[in-house]
């Protein structure tokens, strides 16, 4: 049976929905499967196809689940095929590079009857536009939930003795990585929580299969969790490991939330007020942000920081509650789309892409 891990390809941010397409491949020796088009449960249903096409011929598969509605797919991955598929769609809107080279495109748009289309045309943009209404505003709730915790990791990081924590992660790196071999790692970049109508979803069972043993990194201030994480992921790349290097769905581009080493069956996730609850029982021991800080300096924060964590709380609670509304709209629009599709159509498509996949 194939072993499955699953990440998310995108996630809604402060800077508006961010999508990582990078993680389907790369030009060269790839072939990724862009499904464009459509009613979203037409492609989710192409991506199926694919997915059961596949069984059986990797060893490892990474599904991509979608950040709107958890329950769906957005893609797949097999990485010892060299072969992907994903939703090209907004919000992720892949775009072709190397189209033919490496991105096979997949139309479904003529499987939709334009009559249809043309008479319902009124309530179709409306709906549109609302999605990216609510869009907009999870983002201005995103980007508050930002702002806050970002002053308070500066509070964070300002307290901490970056020495003392570079000392700590270097006799950590000799206890569970092996020598420096000469040649250097490689990087993975995935997503693996995301903003969701369901609030901040950390994928549980992706930590329990790729890291069984796991060390969780206690930070309630968000400071010294990412310069550990970076520290000991330069050090894993030294000791030639393969990382998957895990950021933060509210900085997506400048934090790391978890590290992942499934050469050791290692992980080390940082662990906050946040996803306390979601993290019991997928760590063995802690290590606590506290020992790398000015305790003093810290107390004499401590009632700012309350704030900040009450106040970025509610405002991440308020970006999921925007974000049911939107997928309550994407629903909408979809039936919409899926009344004019013709689905022989879009079983034909479904079948020729799952043989092209399964071809290699």
């Amino acid at each position: 049976m194939d072993k499955v891990l699953r990440y998310f390809l995108g996630s809604s941010s402060p800077q508006g929905y961010v999508s990582r397409p990078d993680q389907l491949g790369e030009p060269g020796g790839w072939r990724c499967w862009v499904v464009q088009g459509g009613a979203a449960a037409s492609r989710s249903a192409v991506i199926a196809r694919a997915r059961r096409a596949m069984e059986g011929r990797d060893a490892l598969v990474e599904e991509l689940v979608c950040s709107g509605d958890p329950s769906t797919l957005d893609g797949a991955i097999f990485p010892g095929c060299r072969v992907s598929i994903a939703d090209g769609d907004p919000p992720h809107a892949i775009q072709p590079r190397h189209p033919g080279a490496y991105e096979e495109m997949v139309s479904l748009w003529g499987c939709l009857d334009r009559r249809v289309l043309w008479d319902a045309r009124e309530e179709i943009i409306r709906l549109e536009r609302e999605g990216e209404r609510l869009e907009r505003d999870a983002g201005g709730y995103l980007y508050a939930a930002g702002a806050l915790t970002g002053e308070l990791a500066s509070m964070g990081a300002a307290a901490t003795d970056r020495g003392k924590l570079l000392a700590y992660a270097r006799r950590l790196a000799a206890r569970e990585f092996p020598r420096p071999a000469g040649k250097k790692g490689g990087e993975k970049v995935r997503l693996l929580s995301a903003v969701t109508p369901e609030g901040q979803l950390l994928l549980r069972d992706t930590v329990a299969a790729a890291a069984p043993r796991a060390i969780a990194i206690e930070d309630s201030w968000g400071a010294v969790a990412n310069a550990l994480l970076e520290a000991l992921r330069d050090l894993a790349l030294e000791s030639g490991l393969e990382v998957v290097t895990c950021r933060c769905p509210l900085f997506p581009f400048t934090k790391l939330d978890h590290l992942l080493l499934p050469q050791l069956g290692l992980g080390f996730l940082t662990l906050n007020r946040g996803n306390a609850r979601e993290l019991t029982g997928l760590t063995q021991r802690a290590i606590h942000a506290t020992r790398f800080c000015d305790g003093a300096r810290l107390r004499q924060r401590k009632g700012r920081a309350a704030f900040l964590r009450r106040a970025a709380a509610g405002m991440l609670d308020q970006a999921a509650e925007v974000l049911g509304q939107q997928r309550e709209v994407r629903r909408q629009l979809d039936r919409l789309l899926l009344s004019a599709t013709d689905q022989d159509a879009v079983e034909a498509v479904a079948s020729r892409v799952a043989k092209e996949m399964a071809a290699g």
